[in-house]
C-alpha cells in the first residue's frame, strides 16, 4: 500500500490476496449505482441533455428516478453479481502483484520501494494485470447494466453460455485494448497520486513521519487520487463500454440509437464525429463520484483488512 511501507505488516502473500478481494467486495457492493448509471450514460448516443427531445436519460439526478421507476431498487444493482466477481479477482491479483513487485524492487534491484517512478511501474503492472484476469466479468457486468427489463441474459452462468455459443471466447475480451491502455496509468497514477498526497500530509504536518493517516484522512487522499487519475483517461473507458456492447445491440431495446463501430480507434472516430468531442465525457459525474468513492473505500478497507490479519498473526 503506498503510504504504509515504513511501518507495513509482513503478512503472508495470501492474506494479501484476501485483504485485497474483501477491499473489492466491500467497495463494489457500495458502488454499483454509480456504475449503473455511468455506464447508462456512457452507451447513450444521444446528448445527456433537458433540452433534447429523445434523450432517455438527462441528468444523473432524473436518470436515477427513471432507473428506479422503470426498474425498480434491483435496476441500480444490475450486474452486481458479475461486478462482485470482477472487483474480488481484480483486487485480489492487483495488490498481490503490487506487493509483490514493490518488494522485489526493493530487493533485487536495490531501488526504493516508496518512491513515485517505483509506484507508476509497479502499480501499472499490478492493473494490467488484474485487469486481464478479471476481464470477462467486465463484458458480462456490462451488458447486464446495458439490458433492459426484455432480458436475454437471465443468469450470469446463462450469459456466458449464450455469448460463448453465439459469439465466441472473444465476446469475453471485447474492449481489452482500450482497458489496458486505460488500466495502467490509471493504477499507476492512483498509487502515485496516494503516495505524493500522503508526503504532502507529512510534509504540512497533517499527519505523523510514520506515514499513517487517520481513517478519514485515508478517505479524503484515496478519493482525490482516484479522481485524478479517472478524469486522465476517462475517454479510453468509454471507448471500453462501447466495444463491450458490440453484438448486443439487440439487448438495448428502449434505451435508444445504438453504437456500431469496428474497434477503439473507430469507436473514438464515430463517438466525436457522430456526437462532438464532449461525448468522450459521457457519465462523468457519476464516474468522478464512483472513482473517489471506491479508491477510498479500496485504500480504507485494504488498510483495514492488512491490520485485521496482523491481529491475527500475533494471536498466534
Amino acid at each position: 500500500m503506498p503510504g504504509y511501507e515504513k511501518e507495513k505488516p509482513n503478512l503472508l502473500p495470501y492474506q494479501y490476496a484476501l485483504a485485497g478481494a474483501a477491499s473489492g467486495a466491500i467497495t463494489r457492493f457500495l458502488s454499483q449505482p454509480f456504475d449503473v448509471l455511468k455506464i447508462r450514460f456512457q452507451l447513450q448516443v444521444e446528448p445527456i441533455s433537458k433540452t433534447v427531445v429523445g434523450s432517455k436519460y438527462q441528468a444523473l439526478l432524473q436518470a436515477a428516478k427513471t432507473i428506479l421507476a422503470e426498474e425498480g431498487l434491483f435496476g441500480l444493482w444490475k450486474g452486481h453479481n458479475p461486478g462482485q466477481l470482477l472487483s474480488i479477482s481484480y483486487g485480489l491479483i492487483q495488490f498481490q502483484v503490487f506487493e509483490y513487485l514493490t518488494k522485489a524492487t526493493d530487493k533485487y534491484l536495490n531501488l526504493n520501494a516508496k518512491s513515485p517512478g517505483v509506484h507508476f511501474i509497479c502499480g501499472s503492472i499490478a492493473g494490467a494485470s488484474g485487469t486481464i484476469g478479471s476481464f470477462p466479468f467486465d463484458v458480462v457486468r456490462t451488458r447486464f447494466i446495458a439490458q433492459g427489463n426484455e432480458k436475454m441474459y437471465l443468469s450470469m452462468h446463462h450469459a456466458f453460455k449464450v455469448m460463448l455459443l453465439k459469439e465466441g471466447p472473444i465476446a469475453f475480451f471485447r474492449g481489452l485494448t482500450p482497458s489496458l491502455l486505460l488500466v495502467a496509468p490509471q493504477a499507476g497514477a492512483t498509487f502515485t497520486s496516494h503516495n505524493i498526497l500522503i508526503s504532502l500530509f507529512v510534509y504540512f504536518k497533517l499527519i505523523g513521519p510514520d506515514r499513517k493517516p487517520s481513517l478519514v484522512q485515508n478517505l479524503i487522499i484515496g478519493s482525490i487520487a482516484g479522481t485524478i487519475a479517472k478524469t486522465l483517461v476517462y475517454p479510453l473507458d468509454l471507448s471500453r463500454k462501447r466495444l463491450q456492447i458490440q453484438g448486443f445491440q439487440e439487448g438495448r431495446k428502449g434505451f435508444g440509437k445504438n453504437f456500431y463501430c469496428r474497434g477503439m480507434i473507430n469507436s473514438i472516430y464515430l463517438t466525436v464525429k457522430n456526437e462532438g468531442f464532449a461525448a468522450l465525457y459521457k457519465g462523468l459525474a457519476p464516474s468522478i463520484l464512483k472513482a473517489a468513492i471506491t479508491t477510498a473505500l479500496h485504500f480504507t478497507t485494504y488498510d483495514v483488512a492488512c491490520q485485521f490479519f496482523t491481529m491475527l498473526n500475533s494471536n498466534r
